[in-house]
């Protein structure tokens, strides 16, 4: 076991060290593992950047018609084995995939295609407890791995994390870096079009100068909020990245008190930047009389629990038509909302104006409402209240609880 975790973790240091992919290296470990339980196909599922699905599965010794149909299903704690060890943290046996009712048809289907039975699924688990992956070990029906094969297996499965966490590490860098491309080839064309506004409303040469460094600077701080996650207020995100359009159209917001956690923040940061640079180049914000309206809210149902909306809407701009292919802000877009709080972006190109709908679950990855925060504080005060070492140094202050 030791020369296995030695000779990969060296392999590992030298891809992390030149920014190779690790594609090619977990293939090895997982072929070097095999190596140990002989009877068995072996593979690795590695989480995407939020830990909702698989973005990768390396499975050597399957065809990609097996492979290819576990990449990108939502992870579920209830159904199949890899998403229930990655969300309970602990291995999960399967002696019999055709009969155990944590599977869908489909996938059990999917198995009898090709002669698989059994498996044991280990999750992944980095030296700070989260959960990078699941190693998934598929064997003979009534053969599964022994004592010392699943010790072999837990050992591995920590090294197996190190090297999943910097897949993961991978993939939001290269998302960074695509949004930071699209980012500048955007500053130019909004730039420019910011002036010529700029120069139509204050033709002074003073004053547009004075008019035209202020909403450069505003520009500047949007682009500083993507990139610097911290709690804000969404209303005040929303007002600061918009800033640079509000002297010459009208804007107008509307919902309730809704922190914003720091990740959620920067992915919505990213996200108004993107809508409103499109408005400002083609949509309500690109000519005289444009108008933007945008209202969110949360609601709660007892199927889908609490609920976040945010509805986007351009009016008197010009003439939309939905593009013919898909951009790269799209996808930007729905990858970061995704990414950061599990929400997704609808967007209409409509007769009266381009519409964008974003929506979410209600939780922590997102924020919490100003109720939310002033019962958490009556509860801490009450706490605080009636702790009686509290209460008592209180009532008389330096001195010591016997």
């Amino acid at each position: 076991m030791r020369a296995f975790v030695q000779h990969f973790s060296d392999r590992a240091l030298q891809v992390m060290a030149c920014g190779a992919p690790v594609e090619p290296l977990l293939a090895d470990f997982i072929l070097a593992l095999q190596t140990e339980i002989p009877d068995a196909q072996i593979g690795v599922l590695v989480l995407d950047t939020a830990g909702n699905t698989f973005r990768h599965a390396i499975f050597p010794g399957l065809p990609a018609s097996f492979t290819d149909k576990l990449v990108g299903n939502p992870i579920s704690p209830d159904r199949g084995s890899c998403g229930r060890a990655v969300t309970s943290g602990k291995p999960v046996e399967v002696p019999d995939v055709a009969s155990d009712e944590r599977f869908a048809d489909e996938w059990k289907a999917l198995f009898h295609q090709h002669g698989l039975t059994s498996l044991i699924s280990v999750p992944a688990i980095a030296s700070d407890g989260h959960v990078q992956g699941s190693i998934a070990v598929v064997h003979p029906f009534g053969q599964p791995p022994n004592a010392e094969q699943r010790s072999f297996l837990e050992g591995a499965a920590t090294l197996c994390a190190v090297i999943c966490r910097y897949s993961r590490t991978q993939q939001s860098q290269t998302l960074l870096i695509g949004e930071l491309e699209h980012r500048m080839r955007n500053l130019f064309s909004t730039l420019s079009g910011v002036a010529i506004l700029t120069l139509r409303s204050h033709p002074e040469p003073d004053q547009f100068r004075r008019v035209l460094d202020q909403r450069v600077l505003m520009m500047q701080r949007a682009h500083a909020l993507a990139l610097a996650p911290a709690e804000m207020p969404l209303s005040t995100l929303v007002d600061e990245v918009l800033s640079p359009y509000r002297d010459g159209y009208r804007i107008q917001c509307s919902g309730p008190d809704i922190m914003l956690a720091g990740e959620a923040a920067a992915a919505l940061a990213m996200v108004v930047h993107e809508l409103g640079t499109n408005a400002a180049k083609y949509g309500a914000l690109s000519q005289e009389g444009g108008e933007l309206h945008i209202e969110w809210s949360t609601t709660h149902s007892d199927d889908h629990g609490p609920a976040f909306s945010l509805n986007w809407q351009e009016r008197n701009g010009p003439a939309v038509s939905a593009p013919a292919r898909k951009g790269y802000g799209t996808v930007m877009v729905n990858g970061a909302l995704r990414n950061a709080f599990n929400g997704a972006a609808a967007f209409a190109y409509e007769q009266a104006g381009f519409s964008c709908v974003i929506s979410a679950p209600f939780s922590e990855r997102l924020g919490r409402t100003a109720a939310q925060d002033a019962t958490m504080a009556a509860l801490q005060q009450g706490l605080h209240s009636a702790d009686p070492r509290t209460s008592a140094s209180r009532a008389y202050p330096g001195a010591s609880a016997e």
